[in-house]
């Protein structure tokens, strides 16, 4: 049984209340309600919240309409003279919401999300108010983040395993996973979530197995089940996730880092590599008989390997060379 809220907590939970039902078309659940209430630490009870939902609706000043055609009811809002159907976005404000909504999902924790869920909905409708001919609609038809790879659909990561994933990851309590590898071995373990990375449409999890000293990365969408704990999570001091990815390779290299040496001579790729160099070690110099000759210690992989194939005729590439280096490595677990 759920505290009895004194008046002023009670108006307070009747706003939150109102700010999580969309004034849309949309129905929303009283369980998408109270989902949304507890990923912002507000404490109600369904039997609490069902009452204030019904004394909101049969009171009729908040525009609230009811669909009662299934076992449980839905609820959305029509638009009233009250203030409180007005979350006050500016434009710039409805875009910022939009754009971190569609390209910052996987980053969000899942109870975060659902918590702002509200604040999602109320964007959305603000931008479909303005019409499709609105500055603010068009802007995001005038901005777009593309990808140098070929394009692929993202793996199927279940709703269930990403917000329990996040979850643990942000709260720092151990899972215990259900998870089979690219082998079709299964395999149930009790692992420390330390950081989530999303690589192109995947999404990994970096973590450490009970009793077990390395740090391995997991695909998310290999994940079968995922229950989030009541233990702490044990994070290695020396773990850290820049220093982890520079000496990873994620899928696409064998670790090993060489000298690079590459020899070309297009003017127009010497003019592209000297504004977005490889990284800082990268010597860029034009040779005597006008052939460019390019320098760089860089990790060894396909997409090195890739680049190369793809602009060989264009860059006129002559000679593509490596000598490996000596660096301390550590192999992965996918």
């Amino acid at each position: 049984m759920g505290r009895k809220h004194d008046k002023k907590e009670e108006a307070s939970i009747i706003l939150e209340i109102l700010n999580r039902i969309p004034l849309s078309k949309r129905f929303v659940s009283v369980d998408d309600i109270l989902n949304s209430l507890a990923s912002a630490n507000i404490d109600v009870s369904r039997r609490s919240l069902q009452r204030y939902l019904k004394q909101m609706y049969d009171c009729g000043k908040y525009g609230l309409v009811r669909d009662d055609r299934g076992n449980a009811y839905g609820y959305r809002r029509e638009r009233t003279d009250s203030i409180t159907d007005n979350i006050h976005l500016k434009p710039n404000e409805c875009l910022l919401l939009r754009i971190a909504q569609e390209h910052m999902k996987y980053q969000i924790p899942g109870t975060v999300l659902k918590s702002l869920g509200f604040l999602f909905d109320a964007a959305s409708e603000m931008l479909k108010e303005k019409g499709s001919n609105a500055k603010e609609n068009q802007w995001l038809n005038k901005v777009c983040v593309i990808s140098s790879s070929i394009p692929q659909m993202p793996s199927k990561v279940l709703p269930r395993i990403f917000d329990a994933v996040s979850e643990a990851l942000y709260s720092e309590k151990k899972l215990r996973i259900e998870y089979t590898n690219m082998n079709g071995k299964t395999t149930s373990a009790v692992i420390s979530p330390l950081a989530l990375v999303q690589q192109d449409v995947r999404l990994y999890l970096i973590c450490q197995f009970d009793h077990f000293d390395n740090v391995v990365h997991l695909a998310l969408h290999r994940f079968k089940k995922a229950e989030v704990t009541s233990f702490d999570a044990h994070r290695p001091e020396e773990f850290d996730l820049q220093s982890y990815i520079h000496d990873r390779h994620f899928n696409y290299s064998n670790g090993e880092w060489v000298h690079w040496i590459l020899e070309f001579k297009s003017d127009v790729t010497a003019k592209n590599l000297e504004e977005t160099p490889f990284n800082t070690s990268q010597k860029l110099l034009k040779k005597e008989d006008g052939t460019w000759r390019l320098e760089v210690d860089i990790q060894d992989s396909r997409m090195l390997d890739g680049w190369v194939t793809m602009w060989k005729n264009d860059a006129q590439i002559t000679l593509s060379q490596k000598e490996y280096l000596e660096r301390e490595t550590g192999d992965y677990d996918e």
